[in-house]
């Protein structure tokens, strides 16, 4: 044999060999068994008319069997297989289709469909329409002790939006929410812009924004003290004294709830002008020194004293 062809028959054992490996590998791939897996997979319709919105189906999920060789089992089990349907409509109402494997996008060629449950969906239409609603601040958690938001004084800059959805939503809708605005801890009012709330199948036309102002006052309350100690103060007429028949008074003080849940008797001074009285018995108001956010509920107490000369 020529010396040219001497590479035909040089380790001619190996290459048999090798080529029965690569002949029985083939025969393996090509008669590999094929298994069926069943999974459930979302159901993604939409219309390809902007003037049409879908507002129910009768199944976002479908039972798909797929069978697939033996070597791709754990690609199709990791894999994200949707199922996106495109409907051309329009009108309103309810729309049936078929669902078929051209509505899927499979992760392999070897990799196939045999069986869809439900494979007939009826999903319901509407028309798409533009709304001017107005907007409504939703408030989350409560402020500080004795403090409340004055709700009926919010501000808003917008007071209202134009939306974008389908008609039989938007013809019930009399305002959209803010997203939560916190309320926590507040003492004082407070300013936030805030982003209008997502709802489903309703999308907000502009940046959605709004500015509100959420009035945080003292919430006020009522307390009532009893046996307060009073006091004369100043000075009688010359040579005279005084001498209090009612020597304790009780009222009732209305201020902020967390001002009179901590205030203490001795921060309220009870008091008697006596200056140049003379002798006799007189009625006098009781006067009060106390935290100027407080006041007195109804009439000042009336107390009895007596004025009497200073014997020699």
């Amino acid at each position: 044999m020529p010396s040219r062809f001497k590479w035909v028959t040089a380790n001619l054992g190996l290459k048999v060999v090798s080529f029965l490996l690569a002949l029985g590998f083939w025969f393996y791939v090509v008669g590999e068994e094929s298994i069926e897996i069943t999974k459930t997979v979302p159901l993604e319709v939409s219309a390809t008319n902007e003037k049409i919105s879908i507002v129910k189906s009768s199944t976002s999920f479908l039972e798909v069997t797929f069978q697939t060789p033996r070597h791709l089992l754990a690609v199709l089990s990791s894999s994200s297989i949707p199922a996106m349907h495109e409907i051309n409509a329009d009108r309103a109402g309810d729309f049936s289709f078929n669902v078929t494997t051209k509505d899927f996008t499979l992760p392999g060629p070897e990799i196939r469909i045999t069986k869809i449950f439900p494979s007939f969906v009826t999903v319901t239409l509407d028309e798409v329409i533009v709304k001017k609603v107005p907007i409504r601040a939703e408030l989350m958690g409560e402020p500080a002790y004795g403090y409340r938001v004055d709700e009926t004084s919010i501000e808003l800059d917008p007071t209202a939006v134009l939306v974008e959805g389908p008609k039989g939503i938007l013809e019930k809708m009399d305002a959209i929410q803010t997203e939560p605005i916190q309320l926590v801890g507040r003492i004082r009012s407070f300013r936030r812009t805030v982003k209008v709330r997502e709802e489903p199948e309703i999308r907000a036309l502009g940046d959605g924004l709004t500015e509100v102002e959420v009035p945080v006052i003292a919430e006020f309350s009522e307390r009532e003290l009893k046996k307060v100690p009073v006091k004369p103060l100043g000075t009688p007429a010359p040579r005279h004294y005084v001498k209090l028949e009612t020597d304790e008074v009780s009222f009732t003080l209305k201020g902020p709830r967390e001002l009179l849940g901590t205030l203490e008797l001795d921060d309220v001074l009870a008091y008697v002008e006596v200056d140049e009285l003379k002798s006799g018995s007189h009625e006098m108001a009781v006067r009060l020194i106390m935290p100027p956010e407080l006041s007195l509920k109804g009439e000042a107490p009336i107390v009895l004293l007596e004025v009497d000369k200073v014997k020699t």
